[in-house]
C-alpha cells in the first residue's frame, strides 16, 4: 500500500504540530509537513486543500482534545472549567492561540464547545443577546491572554533573561521613574517571575465575578 494511503488527516496534523514545535507558525507549510513525513506535498493536498484548510484541522483537533465540563456543575463553575481547558491547550499547542484566532468555528468539536458554554449561561438565565456576548467575551479573553504569553516567550526566548533584567533594572533606577505610583508593584512583580497562570486566572475570575452582578440586574428588573 502506498505512502499516500496510508496518510490520514489525524496524521497530518500530528506531523504539522511537530513543524510548529520546531520551526513556528510562520514556517509552517503544506510542504515542510510534507517533508517530516517523508512524502511529496501532493499527499498532503489530498487530505488538506491548502494552509488555511490545514488550519482549520489542527483548530478542530485542538477542541476534539478539550473535555466538557460535568453537566451537573454550576455555569460559573462550566464557563470557568471550559475557559482554563481551553487556554491550557492553546498553550500546549505551539502557536496555539494564533491559529484558534486564525480560523473559523465550523466544525463540529469547537461548536460543541461553544455550545456546551452558550447552554451554561443560557439556562442560568442571561438572555440571547448577553450569552452570545459572554462568549464571545471568554473566546476573546483566552485567545488574547495566551497570544500574549506566548508573545512574551518569544521575546524572552529571543532578548534573553538578562538582557531584560538588566532593562528593568536599569528603568527602577532611572531618576524620572522615581515619582510613578506604579513603580514598587512592578518590582515585586519582577522579583515574583512569571505570573501568566495568576493573572489569567485573576482575569477569568474578574469576568465570572461581572456576569454575576449583570445575571442578579436581570432579576431584579
Amino acid at each position: 500500500m502506498s505512502k499516500k494511503r496510508n496518510l490520514t488527516k489525524e496524521k497530518i496534523i500530528l506531523a504539522s504540530i511537530e513543524v510548529l514545535q520546531k520551526h513556528g507558525m510562520q514556517k509552517l507549510s503544506m510542504r515542510k509537513v510534507a517533508e517530516a513525513m517523508n512524502v511529496q506535498a501532493p499527499a498532503i493536498y489530498w487530505h488538506f486543500k491548502n494552509k488555511q484548510d490545514l488550519l482549520q484541522g489542527l483548530a478542530s483537533y485542538m477542541s476534539s482534545q478539550i473535555e466538557l465540563p460535568d453537566s451537573a456543575l454550576s455555569w460559573q463553575e462550566k464557563a470557568r472549567i471550559i475557559a482554563i481547558r481551553s487556554h491550557d491547550m492553546m498553550r500546549e499547542i505551539p502557536d496555539g492561540a494564533e491559529i484558534m484566532m486564525k480560523t473559523v468555528p465550523v466544525d463540529i468539536h469547537r461548536l460543541t464547545l461553544i455550545d456546551c458554554l452558550f447552554r451554561a449561561f443560557s439556562d442560568a438565565g442571561f438572555s440571547e443577546d448577553q450569552t452570545l456576548a459572554l462568549c464571545n467575551l471568554i473566546d476573546n479573553y483566552v485567545t488574547g491572554i495566551a497570544l500574549d504569553e506566548t508573545s512574551q516567550d518569544r521575546t524572552l526566548s529571543e532578548v534573553g533573561p538578562d538582557k531584560i533584567h538588566g532593562l528593568f533594572a536599569s528603568m527602577f533606577e532611572r531618576e524620572d521613574t522615581q515619582n510613578l505610583k506604579v513603580l514598587p508593584a512592578m518590582k515585586k512583580h519582577a522579583a515574583s517571575g512569571n505570573r501568566f497562570d495568576l493573572n489569567f486566572l485573576f482575569g477569568l475570575d474578574v469576568i465570572i465575578a461581572g456576569a454575576e452582578k449583570l445575571l442578579a440586574s436581570n432579576e431584579g428588573v
